[in-house]
């Protein structure tokens, strides 16, 4: 019975605050490569599947593009890209940073999770993906051949 209650650690389990490290090293790689291959040359990823099924933008499109932009400090080509892109590159770094905290347990962010705030991100991203879509409006990312 006293085996089945206590059961130790496997030798390879990681410190908790080896994870959001673990995840930042990934992040930084993926923008490592993406600032080393220009997506408006190259294909990085697949295509958009809303993009490739109905010809409307989503509010993430153009986010690769727009890493580009602004690992090379072109923040005006950024914005062109993605207007919300640094918006959610904050809201990003916020949850990571409260993350790391909480792994640490050295301090305690407020936490973006809270009905108030995904009610507030869902409207947001819906109006930012029909008016990007408007014509005349120039928020739509520029196509690539």
């Amino acid at each position: 019975m006293l085996a089945r209650l206590y059961r130790p650690p496997p030798p390879w389990d990681w410190p908790v605050w080896s994870r959001p490290l673990a995840a930042a090293g990934a992040l930084g790689t993926a923008v490592t490569v993406v600032a080393l291959v220009n997506p408006f040359k190259h294909h990085l990823a697949p295509a958009c599947p809303l993009h490739a099924l109905t010809g409307l933008y989503c509010p993430f499109c153009g986010g690769t593009r727009a890493t580009w932009a602004a690992a090379h400090l072109h923040f005006g080509l950024m914005l062109h890209e993605n207007a919300l892109f640094p918006a959610m590159v904050l809201a990003a770094f916020w949850g990571w940073l409260s993350w790391l905290g909480r792994a640490t347990g050295r301090w305690r962010l407020p936490g973006l999770r809270s009905r108030a705030f995904d009610v507030t991100v869902a409207v947001v991203l819906v109006t930012f993906m029909v008016v990007r879509n408007l014509p005349g409006l120039g928020l739509a990312p520029p196509a690539l051949a």
